[in-house]
């Protein structure tokens, strides 16, 4: 893989209900990641910061994540506010 990102994340404020079918949609989601996309880290603490955790995925290109990110925020924007994201390449 060529490319990492880190996404941080914060989510909405949710009821018990919400946070459940939030947790089962994404453990559904990391199911269906493209073969050139892997998530290899979930971190549920983002000390220091504002958000709730961050992601750490791989890429084999930064063009390949890219096209695929849209879709993939449209799916979590119902229960995540708002990311930020770091993008680095391996040496």
């Amino acid at each position: 893989m060529g490319t990492t990102f880190l996404v941080l994340y914060k989510y909405r404020p949710l009821s018990k209900q919400e946070a459940l079918k939030a947790n089962k949609e994404w453990r559904e989601l990391t199911k269906t990641l493209p073969d050139n996309i892997e998530l290899i880290g979930e971190y549920s603490h983002a000390w220091g910061t504002e958000y709730n955790g961050f992601l750490l995925f791989e890429a084999e290109t930064a063009d390949a994540f890219l096209d695929w990110w849209s879709a993939f925020k449209n799916k979590i924007r119902w229960y995540v506010e708002k990311t930020h994201t770091i993008a680095a390449r391996k040496r």
